[in-house]
Parts: C-alpha cells; sequence; structure tokens
C-alpha cells in the first residue's frame, strides 16, 4: 500500500470528532453524559472539577462490588469515561483568568449552570470576544429564562411528573386512587437529555466549522421529558379531552387487547404480537391448532380476540408454560410471528445480538471484579466496513490527573506556579 492510500485509510477509520476540544464544566450527571457521547466520538474532553472535593457524581453509586465504599464509583466512571481531569476554581480571580485562557483554546463549552457563567462575567458576548467560534451548551434541568419561576430543586423523579410523562406511562391500573403514577425508571431523564444535548452540540460544532461563528444552545431536560408525549399531545390535538388510567377489562389495553401479549413460561414471560390474521393462524398452528382455536366466536377475527384476550390469554398460557423463554421465542420467530422474551439485567449481558454488535465496555475500577457497561448507542462503519476506533476499556479519571498538562504543557505556567495555585486551593 503507497502512503496516499495509507493516509486515506487513516483519514477513513478516524474518529469523526479528532481534533474537537472540549471542555465540561458542570455538576450534572445529563451535561455528563453529553460530554461522555462526544469523547467516544473522538473528541478530546477537558473536565474540570471542583479542586479537593472533585465533581459530586464520584460520590454517588453504584460502586464497584468489592472496591472500599466510595472509592470507586461505577456511575462515575460509565459517565466520564475517556475524559481528563483537571481541578481549578473559577470563582478565584486567578481561577477565573485560567478558565478564560481555556476557553480561547476550546470548541465547545459545556456546562450545567448558566447563571455560573454570568456570575463570572461570561455571558455570550464575552465568550464570543474571547473565542469567535466557541459554541456554548447548556445542559440544564428547567431552562434558564422560566416564565413561571425556576424551582429550586429537581429530581428525574419531580421532572416527569411535571412534564406530564410519568402520569401517561403509568395507566392502565386496577386503582387509579391509590395507584400514583411513577415517574421513569433509574436514569432514563438524564441519559435521554444527554443524548439530546450531544445531538444539540453536534450541530452547532457543524455550523461553527462552516461559518467560523459560535451559538449558545441550551438543552432543557423538561423539554426533552415533554418531547416524548408525541401520543398524547396528537390525541389532544383531534379531540381527545378526557383520559382515565383505570383498566377497563373487557375492553383491553394497548398492551393487552388482542394485539400484544404478555405470556408466562417456565423461567419468565414473553411478549407476543400475532396482530395480523396470518400471523395469527400460524401463531395457533405453532401451539398444535387446540380446539379452543377454531371457535370462531373467540378468536375468529381481530374483534374477536380484543372481546376475548383475558380468555385467550389463560388458553395460550398453557402451551408456554410447559416452554422456556428461548423456545417459544425461536418457535415463534421461525413461524414468523414477532415474539421476544423479556429481559433482565443477566439476560441483556447474554443477549447474543448485543455482543456481536460490541455494545458492552468493560470497566475494572479498583476493585477485582470487571464490570461490563453500555457502550455507544449506535454503531459507525467507514464504506469498506472498518469500525469506529474507540477504547473499549472505560477509564475512569483520576482527579486532577490532567493537571500538569493542562496548567503547564497547555497554558505555559511552571510546575512552581502550579503548586502555589494548588496551595491557595485554585487548582
Amino acid at each position: 500500500m503507497n502512503a496516499a492510500n495509507s493516509t486515506l485509510q487513516a483519514r477513513a477509520i478516524a474518529a469523526p470528532l479528532a481534533g474537537v476540544r472540549v471542555i465540561e464544566w458542570s455538576h450534572s450527571m445529563p451535561a455528563a453524559f453529553c460530554a461522555r457521547v462526544l469523547r467516544d466520538l473522538g473528541a478530546q474532553v477537558l473536565k474540570l472539577e471542583p479542586p479537593g472535593t472533585g465533581d459530586a457524581l464520584r460520590r454517588i453509586g453504584p460502586f464497584a462490588p468489592d472496591a472500599p465504599y466510595g472509592n470507586d464509583a461505577a456511575l462515575f466512571a460509565y459517565l466520564n469515561h475517556g475524559k481528563e481531569s483537571a481541578t481549578l476554581d473559577p470563582s478565584h480571580p486567578q481561577g477565573a483568568a485560567l478558565f478564560r485562557r481555556l476557553i480561547e483554546t476550546a470548541d465547545l463549552l459545556i456546562t450545567s449552570d448558566a447563571t455560573g457563567l454570568a456570575e463570572l462575567q461570561l455571558d455570550g458576548d464575552t465568550l464570543r470576544r474571547i473565542q469567535p467560534a466557541l459554541v456554548t451548551l447548556a445542559v440544564t434541568s428547567w431552562a434558564t429564562r422560566a416564565e413561571s419561576g425556576t424551582p429550586s430543586a429537581f429530581t428525574d423523579f419531580t421532572l416527569t411528573h411535571h412534564a406530564g410523562y410519568a402520569f401517561h406511562q403509568a395507566r392502565p391500573v386496577h386503582a387509579p386512587d391509590q395507584q400514583a403514577p411513577v415517574a421513569c425508571a433509574d436514569r432514563e431523564v438524564a441519559l435521554a437529555t444527554g443524548v439530546a444535548a450531544a445531538n444539540a452540540a453536534l450541530w452547532g460544532l457543524l455550523e461553527a466549522q462552516m461559518n467560523g461563528h459560535g451559538r449558545s444552545i441550551e438543552c432543557a431536560e423538561l423539554d426533552v421529558i415533554a418531547h416524548l408525549l408525541i401520543e398524547p399531545v396528537a390525541d389532544y390535538g383531534r379531540g381527545e379531552r378526557s383520559f382515565s388510567r383505570l383498566r377497563e377489562e373487557l375492553q383491553g389495553t394497548e398492551v393487552a387487547g388482542g394485539l400484544i401479549w404478555l405470556l408466562p413460561c417456565k423461567d419468565g414471560f414473553v411478549m407476543i404480537s400475532p396482530r395480523e390474521q396470518h400471523q395469527w393462524e400460524r401463531w395457533v398452528e405453532l401451539l398444535g391448532n387446540p380446539t379452543w382455536s377454531r371457535d370462531e366466536t373467540l378468536c375468529g377475527e381481530r374483534t374477536a380476540r380484543n372481546e376475548n384476550w383475558m380468555t385467550l390469554q389463560d388458553e395460550m398460557s398453557k402451551w408456554t408454560r410447559e416452554h422456556t423463554r428461548a423456545d417459544v421465542f425461536e418457535r415463534a420467530q421461525a413461524a414468523r410471528v414477532a415474539c421476544f422474551p423479556v429481559s433482565g439485567a443477566r439476560d441483556l449481558l447474554e443477549n447474543a445480538q448485543l455482543n456481536a454488535r460490541g455494545f458492552f465496555d468493560r470497566w475494572q475500577g479498583a476493585g477485582n471484579t470487571p464490570l461490563s457497561m453500555p457502550g455507544l448507542p449506535f454503531s459507525m462503519r467507514t464504506t469498506s466496513g472498518a469500525e469506529l476506533p474507540r477504547a473499549r476499556e472505560v477509564v475512569s479519571p483520576v482527579l486532577g490527573s490532567a493537571n500538569r498538562a493542562v496548567f503547564e504543557a497547555r497554558l505555559g505556567l511552571s510546575a512552581e506556579e502550579v503548586e502555589t495555585l494548588r496551595r491557595h486551593g485554585v487548582v
């Protein structure tokens, strides 16, 4: 291979954001995950943390199972894989000056506190004078500008309720007065917002690359959650004004109403969806064409199956209870009937498709037990099939480990100056 071809191949498999410099000055999970996604795409991400204590996310579990408590946070490792960590207090005059110098070399500034920038006299106009092509991205919970005032505290739980998503996803239940709507599981809101913010950052970087001018972007968790309410908003738009969380057995529901069934197996559950007539016929053939399947009034057409879904669920369960999830899944797929096993965490870690796609990364941490962690939610390859090169071993940045590289090599300070700044709590 000649030199020209080697150069072309190297460019073809280079990370898309190689050469892009990102500063993350935040204390939130959505902002951290946004920067993590950009790092996976090749950007150089510098995470600025408070001197001494570091990011509060370092003290939030889960932690490595066999590491000293609080010594190695798995969540922090996942959110900050591959980043550089430097400590800096911009509220100190010397820290503010160093912060400005770092901004001069950055392409993107990610923050979770836009008001904090204003307190440092770093409004949009000032930032543009420092670095005209700088893209600033504020990843907030509520938004900087609030017509009805900004609440003093936010959690995923309160945000999902305020945005209406908790109420939407909570139906149907047997006793709405006793069974309150629940919030999204785990950290769904934070991670979804991080992906949305990363997408917004890419658009901002693209525009800055094209015209040399940066923009200020804000991505609020409230907006991201509200954006999930596509169906309820559409229903309201066509005139539906009433909404009930009561499970009406005879009418069925979206999940179990002649279109989809949740059926028990020897080792768990499967979800099946023989919604089309030809799928239904293949499904009951798979079940051995039992006597009940030939009753036209019970299940001859979809309308009958909608009305009799509970009876049909009982009848079908007699067969599925005698088989494993894998057996039902494989047989249904072979019969071209939509069917998937209901998976738990262990099932996902052992999922052949996810492992074949290299979805999981590995993290050793301070303990002796390596852990699997989700990688990118997408796969990137060149037209020739070369995969995007990225580190598959998760590396959690040690607090302040990049201080010398940042303040001495990048900004030109001497080792003595950095040590003096450290003693005064600036870095």
